[in-house]
């Protein structure tokens, strides 16, 4: 017969790490504290707390760069999705769940043209101006 199943841990799910927190964990860091402490404080792995502190360099690049470019504008593609698309998606999300209630058909291209004008509402100037 075949093999009972094994009981596999759910996986945490993997968050952001905001550069607030990096800042936070250097400058402890340099006063001295150790990987562990932080890690206890923090409630990320001793590794995560190393990696954090070995490219401090590149977060304070990437911080510098955030400044420089408008919210909402992709910079690098692998690393940085905009704000806008995160909206959209909880948006678009609603509307489909409202939608599939009614038992109305939703095609790919219902779902596409919906997308595109919550796109153009979010991307104008004047959103969230009353």
């Amino acid at each position: 017969m075949g093999k009972p199943a094994k009981n596999k841990e759910v996986k945490p799910k993997r968050n952001r790490i905001t550069f607030e927190t990096k800042a936070k964990i250097i400058k402890l860091k340099d006063e001295g504290k150790r990987n562990s402490e932080l890690a206890k404080m923090f409630g990320y792995s001793t590794s995560t707390i190393a990696t954090i502190y070995n490219a401090k360099s590149k977060a304070i690049v990437q911080r510098a760069v955030e400044e420089c470019v408008p919210q909402g504008v992709c910079v690098f593609k692998t690393e940085y999705r905009p704000t806008v698309l995160n909206d959209l998606d909880t948006i678009l999300y609603e509307w489909f769940k409202r939608n599939e209630g009614r038992k109305v058909a939703l095609t790919m291209t219902a779902l596409q043209c919906k997308a595109r004008s919550i796109f153009a509402i979010l991307m104008d100037p004047a959103h969230g101006i009353f």
